[in-house]
């Protein structure tokens, strides 16, 4: 079980970056933001993978068509007896027996068509499968927080911002013991800020809760990066780092 969590969170960390968003808290995609963007970019792989799927109809019947011609004929019109392939898009069809012949540049043609429709859908494929990793992400973050489950929250905030994993939570114990409503005279929180320092611009997270533990936690992990602990955490840095 502890071998399974560490792998989770090592994976985790890998794509947390996209939902971080430390610049600011305004800029960042809320979850409904990001739902609607995934169920676009659904109806867009949707659509993709339909285009790609006629190219390869055309291309087929192309083809048939091609070896019905036996190399072609020389004249302007079809030779008798040619039919386009049932199915086959007619105004394809048209456009390839003007001159009574499917070349082998017009198959070509198609084959291009063809690869450029697939190399497209596996690009809608692949955001398609990112934003669903995000999707999820967020939902498990909003358990792991909801649960007070602050490791793997730790982890993914240690890796973004390159601070120590074990520290930081070695440093939250010290400040609050895991508790994020806890309050030590003008201190709150998981890492007892006060709420003059919480609402400083430094910090992308304060119009959030000063309670709100992921917050506060991605907030430490950004200090600690900007070399803050020794002056915001006198006691407790010494200690965890």
């Amino acid at each position: 079980m502890r071998s399974r969590l560490v792998f989770t969170m090592l994976a985790l960390a890998v794509i947390a970056p996209a939902t971080l968003a430390p610049s600011a808290s305004a800029t960042r995609v809320s979850d409904a933001q990001l739902r609607a963007q995934l169920r676009h970019a659904k109806q867009h792989l949707r659509l993709a993978r339909e285009r790609a799927q006629k190219a390869r109809a055309d291309l087929a019947a192309a083809l048939e068509l091609q070896a019905q011609l036996g190399g072609g004929g020389l004249g302007a019109t079809p030779p008798a007896g040619v039919t386009p392939p049932a199915g086959m898009d007619p105004a394809l069809a048209a456009r390839l027996l003007t001159d009574g012949v499917v070349s082998d540049d017009e198959i070509a043609a198609l084959q291009t068509r063809v690869s450029r429709a697939k190399a497209f859908v596996h690009r809608r494929a692949v955001r398609v499968r990112n934003l669903t990793r995000r999707v999820r992400l967020r939902r498990q973050i909003a358990t792991w927080a909801r649960h007070h489950e602050w490791r793997p929250l730790i982890a993914i905030a240690g890796h973004e911002y390159g601070v120590s994993p074990a520290g930081l939570y070695r440093m939250m114990m010290l400040e609050s013991g895991g508790q994020p409503a806890v309050v030590s005279g003008p201190y709150n929180g998981l890492f007892q800020y006060t709420t003059s320092e919480w609402a400083r611009l430094w910090n992308p997270w304060r119009h959030e809760s000063i309670y709100n533990g992921w917050a506060q936690i991605r907030a430490t992990a950004l200090a600690l990066s900007r070399g803050m602990g020794p002056s915001q955490w006198p006691n407790t840095y010494p200690m965890a780092f």
